[in-house]
């Protein structure tokens, strides 16, 4: 690994700082990241022990995992992890212990991929709040009842508590990027005309019920992180007001943190991962959104988005920013 020169405003980031009551050595965050090694059933594996093994080694104070799903019907894709049985909470014990070993901490991010999981690999139709023909989706996906979202909520809460028992530090949902929570989320993708559908609280229904359905299962001390869409960028989709006030909500209920993503796979002009992120200037794409949120909110902020350049991470921090997350770099230097 090079050694990088700090600007001096640079060395907040190696100031410690707390996030629900857990203590953090920085304020580098190791994004979340699908890395495609899990094994068939969803367990961590040997090479992800590794991988962790050398992210914990590289000095972020918390390493969030990949995108774990909750259910069997709830993966998008084949090297994906899971947490919907307890015959893979000893391999995320192992994951757990590895991180700890270096002096990291590990938070699992806990997703159902809703319409967008893929049937070929679960064996079971893909679900969404509604039926609604969308080019995120691949299929058409079917809307799911009252009892089936009940049954979800209990997933969540059966894979939080696993995450805690395997000894990870806190748990984030996965409410961004088009995924089950934010199709709840987004007017565009939710057409719901029951309690669940509707006026921004209605839409905002399946996540709260899930967040305190997971503080339940783990107790009042392991922190509960959210990751959301700033915006969907999608047409008649989630906009920043009600991105802002959920925040509230959420910050209201006990939320630890929140993480400021945007976009799905098909948006325009932002998608969660951007490519040609080759000055400052066009890192942290979601700075506007996240810098509203900072200001809206108590609790603190986490910045995503293409961050790579100290000079870059210096002025999030003097924007208010508390922690920055990071991938790419975290794995090529």
């Amino acid at each position: 690994m090079s050694t990088i020169n700090l600007p001096k405003n640079c060395r907040q980031a190696f100031i410690p700082t707390i996030i629900g009551g857990l203590p953090l050595k920085n304020r580098f965050l190791r994004a979340a990241t699908w890395d495609g090694l899990a094994g068939p059933d969803g367990e961590v594996t040997a090479a992800q022990l590794a991988l962790y093994t050398e992210l914990a080694r590289g000095g972020s104070a918390l390493l969030t995992s990949g995108y774990t799903s909750v259910s069997p019907g709830g993966r998008q894709l084949a090297g994906q992890n899971s947490l919907h049985r307890d015959d893979n909470l000893a391999s995320f014990a192992r994951l757990a212990a590895a991180v700890h070993r270096h002096d990291a901490r590990l938070f699992v991010q806990l997703v159902h991929c809703g319409g967008q999981a893929d049937p070929a690999l679960t064996g079971q139709p893909a679900v969404a709040p509604s039926a609604v023909d969308h080019p995120l989706y691949s299929r058409l996906p079917a809307a799911l009842s009252r009892r089936e979202i009940a049954a979800i909520v209990a997933e969540f809460a059966a894979a939080a508590r696993r995450a805690r028992d395997a000894g990870a530090d806190g748990i984030q949902l996965h409410a961004a990027h088009g995924y089950l929570i934010s199709q709840f989320l987004s007017p565009a993708l939710n057409r719901r005309r029951d309690e669940y559908g509707g006026s921004p609280a209605n839409r905002r229904r399946f996540l709260r019920e899930i967040y305190l359905a997971c503080r339940a299962a783990v107790g009042p001390e392991l922190p509960i992180t959210v990751k959301i869409n700033g915006r969907d960028y999608l047409e008649g989709g989630l906009e920043l007001p009600e991105t802002i006030e959920t925040c509230r909500q959420l910050a209201a209920l006990g939320a630890a943190a929140v993480e400021i993503s945007g976009g799905t796979r098909v948006s325009r002009p932002r998608q969660p991962v951007m490519t040609g992120i080759d000055r400052p200037a066009r890192e942290a794409y979601f700075f506007a959104e996240t810098l509203a949120v900072v200001q809206g909110v108590e609790i603190p902020v986490i910045a995503v988005g293409g961050i790579r350049s100290p000079a870059r991470v210096a002025a999030l921090l003097a924007a208010g920013i508390d922690l920055v997350a990071l991938c790419r770099p975290l794995i090529r230097e």
